[in-house]
């Protein structure tokens, strides 16, 4: 008899469920998704280790990156626009921005 109780609550609780399911045409109300995050920004110094200007990305050996939390490290990186490589050079120090969309780092601007 136990069994048929808990087979009759269960049953009650999933019903309920799908009728509220139901009763929403099956989406979830704008609050319960979380809005998209904004791009983080940030700003670094480094010392140009590599480029390769026909793939757009470049070597950079940086300091902290202000606005990412990032610490020093040696990083590669895509660029905005492959243009902004043409004047570029190994060892050249570089000041730059970029931006960090969760998945990608991309530098915005160098010089």
């Amino acid at each position: 008899m136990k069994y048929l109780h808990l087979i009759m609550l269960f049953a009650a609780a999933n019903a309920s469920s799908a009728f509220a399911h139901h009763e929403s045409g099956g989406q979830h109300s704008a609050q319960a998704q979380a809005p998209a995050a904004s791009p983080k920004t940030g700003k670094g110094t480094g010392l140009i280790q590599q480029i390769d200007r026909d793939k757009g990305v470049i070597t950079i050996k940086h300091g902290p990156l202000q606005g990412l939390n990032m610490p020093a490290m040696t990083m590669l990186f895509l660029v905005n626009d492959k243009a902004m490589l043409s004047s570029l050079q190994p060892l050249q120090k570089a000041d730059f921005e970029l931006t960090y969309d969760g998945t990608n780092y991309m530098i915005t601007k160098i010089q």
